[in-house]
């Protein structure tokens, strides 16, 4: 038993020592550059400097609740977008059995649903490895602090019912937002996520 507990004493030890640690709410996030696979030109986010925030939404192509929040987070997206507040959608799915998430599939997907939002590609898992993201989908808030200097404000779901946006009865990602656009305290920074799992080989 003492043996057995020690492997996995061990195994945990050495996962943890190659994980990336997960940025907080309130912490500082360094700048990323990523592929937009719509337009197959990169995006950085200090290309978003001059704006109030920036949400960015980890999404895949297959999965069922990510397909049902995408109207949702369209229509965010364009409420939100002349007060400052940019969307950006990621996909770092890259499971040979997932083949819905290849590059070329986000480009066909995102062209074909005529997203104006940025898809961009984090098939090293550099972005979803720096925010500690494991679902999709899932969201991240980043306020402008000044000089291009961007934190987190919130992390987790979009809001309370995937089936049914019509029930919904807490909207965590709008809540956020509208606390950056308004310069007010968030009173609930993070909530678990509810989709699928992001998948890597």
């Amino acid at each position: 038993m003492k043996i057995l507990s020690l492997f996995f004493v061990t195994l945990f030890s050495l996962y943890s020592s190659d994980a990336e640690p997960n940025l907080q709410t309130g912490n500082k996030i360094e700048n990323f550059t990523l592929t937009n696979t719509i337009t197959n030109r990169p995006v950085s986010l200090t290309d978003f400097a001059s704006e109030k925030g920036v949400v960015i939404v980890f999404t895949s192509n297959y999965c069922p609740y990510s397909k049902l929040y995408e109207d949702r987070i369209i229509t965010l997206a364009n409420q939100f977008n002349a007060q400052g507040i940019k969307f950006l959608m990621v996909n770092s799915n890259t499971s040979a059995d997932n083949i819905d998430d290849t590059v070329e599939e986000m480009t066909r997907y995102a062209r074909e649903k005529n997203w104006q939002i940025p898809y961009l590609a984090d098939k090293e898992h550099t972005l979803s490895n720096r925010l500690g993201a494991t679902k999709t989908p899932e969201a991240f808030v980043l306020q402008n602090t000044g000089n291009g200097a961007f934190i987190v404000k919130y992390k987790g779901a979009i809001d309370d019912n995937p089936q049914l946006p019509n029930a919904a009865s807490a909207f965590y990602l709008r809540d956020a937002i509208n606390a950056i656009v308004n310069k007010r305290n968030l009173a609930v920074v993070e909530k678990r996520a509810t989709g699928c799992m992001i998948k890597k080989e």
